[in-house]
């Protein structure tokens, strides 16, 4: 509360009251005490404070007609209650670890102090002119401590550091010329003397007015924060306090009722506001720098009515006939004061909106620079920076319309390539070195690649080159300089490496869509390879055909599987020197319902590429195994089944064939697994390895192993000493020279295998045997198992009771 000492007549009257001196407050008992920390620390103990202490506020003027300690009750509990909740509201959310709000907390404490003290106590009380004048002292060095710990506070910005202080400033003065030409100026002019109390009087307003300056700038700048909204109202409160009391003063009063009211109204809700739950985000607040439309709207109605209603109130009031210099000079300072603020505030807006502009027009410049490089990315390949599957199609598609619009040229042309053996050098290297491997081919493929052509990675070790307008000769020359250097051998990592291509080459073919372009250049490429590798194949119609009877044939397999079209065929191999029945290899048969019966070499190619033939595989060891067991109970033979090359690299082949042993109570060595060399020699040397390996450890357990079509491919010797073999299967294409015109060379072959064969330790069969004489020759070379149509051709499981029966077979030597 503002206050000074009483004009003399009005102290006349407050002295004839009755004083009491010397009266001490009582004591709380303790349980009194031990609650007052619960209540204070109630969720809604603000709540409580705010309605409480407004009701106060309220009744407090009407309490001057009872005893000064009475009078004084209210001037002493609100501002001590508050005083509790500002100390109580520090602790809490922490303020007190902060400089700039220890500072307001201070500056709290210090004006409540000297309202409960020094007013309340020292003049309505005790009527103390010392302690009224400690009161003064104390308020206006509190005030001037709070306005300088909220203008540090407002210092705390995310934009211009200033611009707080200037919307602080420019609400100050436009709130202080009307102040200056309705209040002050009046008492100034009426007043004989500027004495300490009209100076205390004068200069609480004007500190007021910057207080209520900042804090209403910080509230527009936080959300409007209900403890921020409450401190707002608070210093309000607090300056229409003062403004009132100014005018109390220039009527002659003391104070008045509306003064104390808005005086005890500030010490209600600033104690509400410290308690207020929200206080929790007080340390983390900012006072941000650009203007909103709330602001924007209130600095334009300070400089239009500020000047406007200075003169028309003083003209209203009677007080504008004579206006004397200093006063115009003081309403001209303060205007031109006010241009002066909103210019320089004008500028830290434009400054604010250059800075922003400029962050836009860079972050529009990044987003060009994001967007370009996700078009590049969407479009290429990350490892060598070709063109990927969607640059091809839409190359290939531009070409294909172009041909259209011009038809009298040559169609574009399409080389689809894959690297041959790449797996092994990822297997054996790494993926790093294949990698590598990759950009390298790249580099010398775009050093084939002029202007006008597309070359892409497709993915893994696939590349397209697009090659607009070539016929064929042109696009297999092409094709010919990219297989040459793709062959170059290559420096990596301190290894040498050599690798192949695959070329499928599509020329001089009507095309309609890029999809179709990539499936018959596919087509070729799949050609090239099953040519050997390192081939180059040209797309013709006959392939697209091929495909199809492939898929044709992958589609009925599926629906054999489904539908139980599957059968074994058993062959017998024979004794030559017992004429008995050794053992009977399983053949698949497939015959369709309602259909003629494929033939194994046409089907059993396409269960391999399909992967399907993992499945038929297990089935067919399956069925050999249960058909097996009562000859090898009743005959003591065993059952021979081929095993594809996809079978033997399923990580769960091994544990798979034991399984079904087990299963059938099938003994171990009455199963023969038969394998080919080609078969073993076409994966790579680590997956070569790991197959030997389990075929190592099948053999281990008992199974035996033959080794099909021997003399038909590498035929090694020393690859023959590493396997883990039982048996050696002689192709048929050596059985039927035995007998021919020049059969002299076929036996030395034929009977040199047969030797080699013993002294690995190792049996033999010959296949395709077909005539007596054949038989004959074969077992005087000492061979001592044979297989072919001689015995019987391949027959269903229940005719090999009645051949068990018919054996031996006996031949003349």
């Amino acid at each position: 509360m503002s206050a000074s000492a009483p004009p003399d007549g009005r102290v006349a009257d407050d002295a004839s009251r009755p004083v009491t001196r010397g009266i001490m407050r009582p004591a709380l008992p303790a349980a009194a005490r031990a609650a007052v920390p619960r209540l204070v620390g109630h969720p809604r103990a603000w709540l409580v404070l705010l309605a409480l202490g407004s009701l106060l506020a309220v009744i407090a003027p009407f309490m001057t007609r009872f005893s000064p300690a009475v009078e004084a009750l209210p001037w002493i509990l609100l501002p001590g209650a508050s005083s509790v909740a500002v100390v109580v509201g520090m602790r809490r959310y922490g303020l007190s670890r902060s400089r700039p709000w220890l500072m307001v907390c201070v500056g709290l404490l210090m004006t409540l102090a000297g309202s409960a003290l020094g007013w309340g106590v020292g003049w309505i009380w005790l009527r103390s002119p010392v302690l009224l004048a400690a009161y003064q002292i104390v308020t206006v060095s509190a005030y001037v401590l709070s306005l300088a710990a909220l203008a540090v506070l407002s210092l705390r910005s995310v934009g211009s550091r200033g611009a707080a202080l200037l919307d602080a400033g420019v609400i100050t003065v436009g709130v202080a010329m009307p102040l200056w030409a309705l209040f002050i100026d009046p008492i100034l002019d009426r007043a004989p003397s500027v004495g300490p109390d009209l100076a205390f009087t004068l200069i609480l307003p004007i500190i007021d007015l910057f207080i209520v300056g900042l804090v209403v700038r910080m509230a527009l700048d936080n959300d409007r924060a209900p403890w921020l909204n409450m401190l707002s109202v608070s210093y309000v409160a607090m300056f229409f306090s003062d403004i009132i009391y100014l005018l109390d003063q220039a009527s002659g009063q003391s104070y008045g009722t509306v003064s104390t009211t808005f005086w005890l109204g500030w010490s209600a809700l600033v104690g509400g506001a410290m308690l207020h739950p929200s206080m929790s985000g007080a340390r983390h607040m900012h006072v941000s720098a650009p203007s909103g439309r709330v602001r924007v709207t209130m600095f334009l109605s300070l400089a239009l009515l500020s000047p406007l209603v200075s003169i028309l109130g003083r003209t209203f009031m009677g007080v504008g006939a004579e206006v004397s210099p200093h006063d115009a000079m003081t309403i001209t300072a303060l205007t031109v004061l006010l241009a002066v603020l909103l210019v320089l505030r004008l500028s830290v807006v434009a400054e604010v909106a250059e800075t922003h502009a400029s962050d836009l027009c860079a972050a529009l410049q990044q987003q060009d620079v994001l967007q370009r490089s996700l078009a590049h990315r969407a479009t290429h390949d990350p490892l060598t920076g070709l063109g990927n599957r969607t640059l091809l199609g839409e190359a290939l598609q531009r070409a294909v319309a172009d041909h259209a619009a011009r038809p009298d040229g040559h169609a574009p042309a399409l080389l689809l390539l894959d690297l041959d053996g790449f797996k092994d050098v990822n297997d054996t290297y790494g993926h790093p070195v294949g990698d590598e491997l990759l950009t390298v081919v790249a580099r010398r493929l775009r050093t084939l690649t002029p202007d006008g052509q597309i070359l892409a990675r497709l993915g893994g070790d696939e590349f397209a080159v697009v090659l607009p307008g070539a016929d064929l000769a042109a696009a297999t020359a092409a094709a010919e300089r990219v297989l040459s250097a793709v062959r170059a051998p290559y420096s990596l990592d301190g290894h040498e490496l050599y690798l192949t291509t695959s070329i499928g080459v599509l020329a001089e073919t009507t095309l309609t869509t890029a999809s179709d372009a990539l499936r018959d250049a596919d087509l070729a490429l799949y050609a090239a390879k099953a040519a050997g590798k390192n081939q180059i194949a040209v797309f013709d119609h006959t392939l697209r055909a091929e495909r199809l009877h492939h898929a044709e044939i992958a589609a009925g397999l599926r629906q054999a599987l489904a539908q139980g079209e599957f059968s074994l065929a058993y062959q017998p191999v024979v004794n030559l020197a017992s004429g008995r029945i050794y053992a009977v290899e399983a053949l698949l048969r497939w015959l369709p319902a309602g259909g003629r019966a494929v033939p194994p070499d046409v089907f059993i190619p396409v269960a391999e590429d399909t992967g399907l033939i993992v499945e038929i595989g297990r089935w067919a060891l399956e069925r050999a195994c249960a058909d097996a067991k009562r000859w090898h109970e009743r005959h003591g033979i065993a059952v021979t089944v081929n095993v594809s090359g996809r079978q033997l690299r399923e990580r769960s082949f091994r544990e798979t064939v034991l399984e079904i042993l087990t299963r059938h109570a099938l003994p171990r060595n009455a199963l023969t697994l038969e394998v080919t060399e080609s078969m073993l020699l076409a994966t790579s040397p680590a997956e070569t390895q790991r197959i030997v390996d389990v075929l190592a450890d099948l053999r281990a357990h008992g199974v035996r192993i033959a080794l099909d079509d021997f003399g038909t491919g590498y035929s090694s010797l020393a690859y023959l000493r590493t396997l883990p073999v039982d048996i050696l299967k002689i192709d048929r294409s050596f059985t039927a020279p035995l007998t021919g015109v020049d059969h002299r060379q076929a036996r030395a072959f034929t009977k040199a295998i047969v030797e080699l064969a013993a002294s690995l330790n190792l049996a033999t069969v010959v296949e395709g045997v077909e005539s007596r004489e054949q038989a004959g020759v074969l077992q005087q070379m000492g061979c001592p198992l044979a297989q072919g149509y001689l015995f019987s051709p391949p027959a269903p499981a229940r005719e090999i009771d009645d051949l068990l029966r018919i054996a031996p077979w006996q031949y003349a030597a």
